[in-house]
């Protein structure tokens, strides 16, 4: 879980609301917990980057997919039959 901090004054800080402007893409409000000495509010963009580890689902596809590509007799190989 993600932790957002104030920007201003490095407490801990609420997300209120979200919208999204995007797939991958989405606008936070956010609310500062100080509200005694700060009590900023603002808007955080978060977003998507790139996996580090595909999902499980996509990898198995994509190698079903590279096999059927190939030869029989290669694909028979790599299978180890």
């Amino acid at each position: 879980m993600a932790r957002v901090l104030c920007p201003n004054c490095n407490s801990k800080a609420t997300i209120t609301s979200r919208e999204k402007q995007s797939d991958h893409v989405a606008d936070l409000y956010v609310s500062c917990t100080n509200t005694k000495n700060c009590g900023a509010t603002f808007v955080s963009t978060i977003a998507f980057k790139h996996y580090l580890n595909p999902p499980r689902q996509d990898t198995a596809q994509l190698a079903a997919s590279l096999l059927r590509n190939l030869p029989k007799e290669k694909q028979l190989e790599l299978i180890g039959v």
